[in-house]
């Protein structure tokens, strides 16, 4: 796994050079505004980057930024996961995650980038959402980002809120997809109402001027067209089902078929993950892994929202990817018998972030 994580660190340093032209357009972007910006301004993400990197004195050289994020993603991703002590279908998984999070992690930090920002973000939330005060300052800074990088974060913070009070009193997974399914019923109403568009309006925005993109081969297109809050909460469901399932990427890219089977996988295992969550006594909830679990449903609920193609959403999960490490790594002890169940129990009492790696 170091061996692994320091190729990818130099993958990181040399990314700027290696990489096709087409994954380089934010960094392009971002580099063209050094020395122009002054100031943070309210949703100017890329003048906002830029600034972020001038303040870092990162903005000379785009391969020593992308190396010293490149080293604390790395450092990050490896106190969230777990060393494998035997060899099953989750710790098979959970090294597949492992190399595909520091493969992704060196391929969009290795360039000037606004993930690197998220990842600082998300870093935080790992360090201090296990008290009441941290989540609430954790809570202040995503809603200052979102109006300084990311708006569509102020409904992640909302839907990770919602999602970990549900998280911490339901008694099956079963319920939580009847919660997951009424939200998108009121995220549907929410955006007709009060922004007058359809759920998925900006990706549509987004997607029209792409059409006869080469590139853009991997377009998210809704499953029923029309639009409607009926239609449009059920291609919100269906997409969401879709960011686990991403059918159109089985076109025989190899990193998109990684990232299928990856997903795939991780859809699967959050369900058991939740059924482990569900049989605990509710004292026992009141763990990094259910507050892991509500931030990441909440960002790939947004993500099925938003985003125009798999390729970006493999981009915007990336901050996310050490969130899903962390709780498959602590998803893979067994409860079929009693005292299996007490020791899972145990477990998800005292997982803790960074103490077990």
């Amino acid at each position: 796994m170091i061996l692994w994580a320091m190729i990818c660190l130099c993958l990181a340093f040399f990314a700027g050079n290696l990489l096709p032209e087409k994954y380089l357009f934010d960094a392009a972007n971002i580099a063209s505004r050094f020395g122009y910006v002054n100031g943070f301004s309210i949703g100017q993400s890329y003048d906002n980057t830029a600034l972020f990197y001038q303040l870092l004195l990162l903005s000379e050289s785009q391969s020593l930024a992308g190396l010293v994020f490149s080293v604390i993603f790395v450092i990050f991703v490896f106190k969230c996961v777990i060393a494998p002590r035997c060899i099953n279908f989750g710790t098979l998984h959970n090294l597949l995650l492992f190399s595909f999070t520091c493969v992704v992690g060196a391929v969009y930090l290795g360039q000037y980038s606004k993930e690197s920002t998220s990842v600082l973000l998300v870093i935080i939330f790992m360090t201090i959402s296990g008290t009441a005060s941290g989540r609430l300052i954790w809570v202040v800074l995503a809603c200052a980002y979102a109006v300084f990088f990311r708006p569509y974060w102020v409904i992640v913070v909302a839907l990770y809120l919602f999602f970990r009070f549900f998280l911490n009193r339901i008694r099956s997974p079963f319920i939580f997809l009847w919660i997951l399914i009424f939200v998108f019923l009121l995220l549907s109403l929410a955006f007709k109402l009060i922004l007058g568009v359809d759920l998925a309006y900006y990706r549509y925005m987004v997607n029209d001027t792409r059409i006869y993109d080469v590139a853009a081969n991997t377009m998210i297109n809704p499953l029923f067209s029309g639009g409607g809050v009926g239609l449009e909460w059920c291609n919100g469901v269906a997409q969401f089902f879709m960011m686990f399932f991403p059918i159109p990427l089985l076109s025989g890219n190899p990193l998109y078929l990684t990232f299928f089977v990856i997903m795939a996988s991780l859809g699967v295992r959050l369900v058991i993950m939740l059924k482990k969550l569900t049989d605990c006594p509710r004292k026992l909830r009141l763990t990094k892994s259910t507050e892991s679990i509500g931030l990441l449903i909440a960002f790939i609920t947004v993500q099925s929202i938003f985003e125009p193609d798999y390729g970006s959403y493999i981009r915007h999960l990336m901050p996310m990817l050490p969130v899903a490490l962390f709780v498959t790594c602590r998803s893979t002890i067994s409860y079929g018998s009693s005292r299996e169940k007490r020791r899972s129990m145990g477990s998800l009492e005292n997982d803790t972030y960074g103490t077990s790696s």
